[in-house]
């Protein structure tokens, strides 16, 4: 599993990068540049300079064959922390590959306890064989039900209003299941609905109608129609629609 024969780039040493990098990294919170995401696994690492950061970058992209592409924020944050990006394969080896990433890495930060986000919002899990293996996807097809979980589980909060018995998504048609088997199909628009809110114009008799039945069945949502588009909003989050 680990690497043992891994050596330091020329001009680092042991700890070179001792308490310059946080030992908490997130796993599938950004987009892959090498591929799609469902085939890529990235991993973002956070260094509190640029300095170290490219250091740490080019450390693993020098000494890792299985890593696909290593690289660093273009710009700093409001801390003026810079984020480490490294692209893996995801495969079944990706659990093996993130544990001498890590094991490699600490060599030069000392640090020994890494822990790992997956996705947005994720919890803190210790970086071991078990917790890899268990929450990160390691394949696209996994990948691809794990996202699908996500954006279910996103889209029946937004819809925190609504009386309902359940909420499913089969390609991009939302069904909302309401009591004594009554259902309220929409279909999710990839458009940004800001540039529909930005464009909507005054209503008129039908489409006010429409709207008045809409909260009427679903609740009390911020609902707006351009067109055929409804752009429902729900305090900062907002959804373009369309009723089927």
């Amino acid at each position: 599993m680990q690497n043992n024969h891994q050596k330091l780039n020329e001009g680092l040493r042991t700890h070179d990068l001792q308490e310059m990098i946080y030992p908490t990294f997130e796993v599938d919170t950004y987009r892959s540049k090498m591929g799609e995401d469902r085939d890529v696994c990235v991993l973002s690492f956070t260094a509190k300079d640029r300095a170290p950061a490219r250091d740490m970058m080019e450390f693993i992209e020098k000494g890792y064959g299985f890593v696909l592409d290593a690289d660093i924020s273009t710009g700093e944050n409001e801390m003026g922390e810079y984020t480490v990006f490294v692209e893996l394969t995801r495969s079944p080896k990706l659990s093996e590959q993130i544990q001498d990433l890590t094991y490699g890495i600490r060599k030069l930060t000392g640090i020994d306890d890494w822990k790992f986000k997956y996705y947005k919002g994720g919890k803190t899990a210790d970086v071991t064989a078990e917790q890899l293996e268990s929450i990160i996807p390691e394949t696209p097809a996994l990948y691809d039900s794990a996202m699908h979980t996500v954006k279910v589980e996103s889209v029946k909060q937004f819809f925190n209003k609504t009386l309902m018995d359940d909420l499913t998504i089969e390609n991009d048609i939302i069904t909302i299941h309401k009591p004594f088997d009554n259902k309220v199909q929409l279909r999710w628009l990839e458009e940004d609905p800001q540039l529909v809110v930005e464009g909507t114009t005054s209503l008129d008799t039908d489409s006010m109608g429409e709207i008045f039945w809409l909260t009427k069945v679903l609740g009390d949502y911020d609902i707006n129609k351009y067109q055929d588009k409804f752009v429902f909003t729900n305090n900062d989050k907002t959804l373009l629609l369309q009723r089927i």
